[in-house]
């Protein structure tokens, strides 16, 4: 049964059984990460229905697995009777792992300083991990030591995450390569001298900020994971390889990723974990990876999430979110931050956390508004998770679609209208959904110069996980489109002009495309004008334009 020893993540084996009697529809064939694992205590990480197999009914057959480098020794297991109450029939040979320090699950991230990058990545237990970069292939000028942490079980909140989900994640590594040429390309590895470094990559460090700059970028929330050898424990998140792949080729023609949101869907699951960042090392080790938190990373009853009875992280309540992904936020639980992109400050905030005003988390988003220079970054755009405007009939207190969408319009419209945000993007509801411009649910008609009056709204919740069909029977009048089908946005933006086009990750068509343009001759005003700028619904007169002539 299988290989004796995993050289390398990512490795194909062949599994093989004989000798069952009277082979039945719900036998298993199962993997089980570490391999003395009990599994009355333990998940397992992924399995095939035995019937998949050609000589099934003969009680004998051969599957193919993909292995992960989960850091121990794993081993597959016969199991009877399914999921819900297996029984355990036969247990294969240890599968060694020839390198536990294997560098793995590599990206990358931005900080507030755009002439950095940081690279993370994952192996058991290594002492010197580092990175080494430099501007030509092969050629590693410079070197930066990476600082390691990790997660305990005693961190986790509850079940399954400090239960039968947990697995040792081992050490979590980042570093930061700095003095970065602008719009540059660079190679580097990661890993260490005693235990080896990762394959090559390169990536394009940030464009110069300003309005004279092009970016052309990727955007989704609720995307998860699926095993690529078409194991079942995610099955129902298949359409995320489709995006993942999308996306991955259009890697030479774009320089980052934004999620916002349900990022692996792991839920208490650490093997989840491990699947999501294999799933996308291709891409996020080719351009930094800008993710804001979900509710299925952080809420948990009484760990400080708005939702106090809601479940939703499967125990995490954000500590493997926070660890394993470094945004440039202020500290651990408050995962708000902002960061600009050529000709765009992105302001990104949590739907999960308390953000009612006078909480700290709208201050933060009240102070980076009024920071934005606008002449440098000409379009704002702010990111969460559940959506600010929603076509969805899930009306139900507290945490439902609409009550929590009419929660944010009451912490952050007007600020958003005082301020020019130009769109906001949000998931939460697994579908793409594009609104007019909106103020106070009503669509506002652009200044006589053509500028906006008020952002759009957008919901990219369709990236992999499954589909949310209760939007209303008739689309209501603020929704330009709703289409309920799996995708991913990308963009393209200057100083003058963003374009979004949605395409569809079942056979590439565009599902919407749309621009946003500056007059030609704004001049903006300084940011110190807008303390004292109100709506034009509170001041009772005609929409006031916030680009001076």
């Amino acid at each position: 049964m299988a290989c004796k020893v995993l050289e390398y993540s990512g490795q194909w084996v062949e599994v093989s059984w004989k000798g069952v009697p009277s082979p039945g529809p719900l036998d298993i064939v199962a993997l089980v990460v570490p391999a003395d694992a009990d599994l009355t205590s333990t998940s397992i990480t992924k399995y095939k229905w035995a019937r998949e197999s050609d000589v099934f009914s003969r009680g004998a057959g051969t599957l193919r697995f993909r292995l992960l480098n989960m850091r121990a020794d794993m081993r597959f297991v016969f199991l009877r009777n399914g999921t819900d109450f297996p029984v355990l029939a036969a247990k294969g040979e240890p599968i060694k792992v020839a390198n536990p320090n294997e560098p793995t699950q590599g990206h990358l991230a931005l900080t507030s300083n755009p002439s950095e990058m940081v690279v993370q990545w994952t192996s058991k237990d290594s002492q010197a991990p580092l990175v080494r970069w430099g501007s030509s292939p092969g050629k590693y000028d410079h070197l930066k030591k990476a600082t390691s942490l990790t997660y305990t079980r005693d961190e986790m909140c509850g079940p399954p995450a400090s239960t039968v989900g947990w697995v040792e994640p081992g050490l979590l590594h980042r570093a930061t390569m700095t003095a970065l040429k602008p719009a540059a390309r660079y190679y580097y590895i990661y890993g260490d001298e005693d235990h080896g470094f990762s394959q090559e990559a390169s990536f394009t460090s940030s464009p110069n900020v300003g309005p004279h700059t092009t970016v052309k970028f990727l955007a989704i929330a609720d995307m998860g994971q699926a095993e690529a050898d078409g194991s079942n424990e995610l099955s129902e998140m298949l359409p995320s390889l489709n995006t993942t792949r999308g996306m991955l080729n259009e890697t030479d023609y774009h320089q980052l990723v934004v999620h916002n949101g349900d990022i692996s869907y792991a839920r208490g699951y650490v093997a989840q974990w491990d699947a999501f960042f294999d799933q996308i090392q291709p891409l996020a080790t080719r351009m930094p990876y800008m993710t804001v938190i979900g509710n299925h990373e952080r809420d948990w009853p009484g760990s400080g999430d708005r939702y106090p009875t809601q479940m939703d992280s499967g125990g995490e309540c954000g500590t493997p979110y926070e660890r394993r992904l470094a945004m440039p936020r202020p500290a651990e639980d408050k995962p708000w931050y902002s960061f600009d992109f050529g000709p765009i400050h992105f302001t990104q905030y949590s739907t999960e956390h308390n953000f009612s005003k006078g909480s700290e988390q709208h201050d933060f988003v009240a102070s980076d508004l009024r920071a934005a220079d606008r002449r440098k970054t000409p379009w704002l755009v702010v990111g969460g998770h559940r959506p600010f405007y929603i076509d969805s009939v899930n009306d139900v207190p507290p945490d439902g679609d609409q009550p929590v969408a009419q929660a944010l319009r009451e912490a952050f419209e007007e600020l958003f209208v005082q301020f020019s945000v130009d769109m906001t993007w949000h998931g939460h509801h697994h579908s793409y959904q594009r609104s007019c411009a909106l103020q106070e649910s009503k669509c506002q008609s652009a200044y006589a110069d053509g500028s906006q009056a008020a952002p759009v709204h957008l919901v990219i919740g369709h990236a992999g996980a499954g589909l949310c069909f209760n939007v209303e029977p008739q689309k209501p009048a603020i929704w330009e489109v709703v289409d309920v089908s799996h995708g991913y946005m990308r963009v393209e933006a200057n100083g003058m002009r963003i374009k979004c086009e949605v395409i569809s990750d079942a056979d590439g068509h565009v599902m919407d495309v749309f621009e946003l343009i500056k007059p030609a001759d704004w001049v903006p005003r300084d940011p110190a004008d807008y303390a004292s700028w109100r709506p034009a619904s509170q001041a009772g007169a005609q929409p006031v334009d916030v680009w001076l002539k």
